[in-house]
């Protein structure tokens, strides 16, 4: 089964026969809506929480990874907004990254050490999965919607947004865009098998670029708005692609 992971600004996103449902793990209940797109069965959730309550650095990652692997999902399309810190992740761009930096503390960011789970070390030189990427990029091709092919993402801790000075250093470190929520869910995806990939849109520039003293969060709602359209037809052409 396929799961679809979204996050901010994709509270629009429609499926038909739509079922709501609460998944019960070890680490807490899970809301989850099943339904079908593209003719597919599939797994909405949404990881904020439809009532967005959950702060980047509160969600129950944990939770949330499992309760897909206690569905049957086998396979995650993820979604995030971000922060672009290159000119191909400028704001109303869409990529497909290939990497990942992590810059989060104190989250709960493995099974290691939970009764019942295999203490692991998994290999994470790729963290996305390369046959979930390609199939992204082949679905926004089939829409004419231009996607980035690859790029680093850098997941920061949130909630609050980064300083200009957090932003130099993560191009510095080659990051691409910033994002506060791809880990630990990517790895706790890939302790579980389940193949993960992630398909980002920029809704700003990150702070201190192309000469902004301040972050326009009612610019940033707009081209929120605009984005989600992209990223529900990429994701429903992907689905019925896979």
């Amino acid at each position: 089964m396929i799961a679809l992971v979204v996050g901010s600004g994709m509270q629009a996103l429609r499926i038909e026969n739509a079922e709501e449902k609460v998944v019960q793990t070890r680490f807490g209940d899970v809301e989850v809506t099943v339904g079908f797109l593209a003719g597919k069965e599939i797994v909405v959730l949404h990881r904020h929480g439809k009532d967005h309550r959950y702060a980047p650095h509160m969600i129950p990652s944990r939770a949330q990874m499992l309760a897909l692997k206690h569905l049957g999902v086998t396979k995650i399309l993820a979604t995030g907004t971000v922060g672009g810190m290159s000119a191909e992740n400028a704001p109303g761009h869409y990529c497909v990254p290939d990497q990942i930096i992590d810059y989060t503390w104190g989250r709960e960011s493995t099974y290691w050490g939970c009764e019942g789970f295999e203490n692991q070390h998994v290999d994470f030189t790729n963290p996305f999965s390369e046959s979930l990427r390609q199939a992204l990029l082949e679905a926004a091709k089939d829409l004419k919607i231009y996607v980035e092919p690859k790029g680093c993402y850098a997941c920061s801790q949130g909630p609050r947004l980064e300083t200009a000075a957090e932003v130099r250093r993560m191009v510095m470190d080659g990051a691409d865009m910033v994002g506060m929520t791809a880990m630990p869910e990517a790895a706790l995806a890939r302790e579980l098998g389940m193949d993960y990939a992630l398909l980002t849109a920029s809704v700003n520039w990150g702070a201190g670029l192309a000469g902004a003293n301040a972050l326009d969060f009612s610019e940033i709602q707009e081209t929120m708005q605009k984005v989600a359209v992209g990223l529900t037809g990429i994701l429903s052409q992907t689905v019925k692609l896979l």
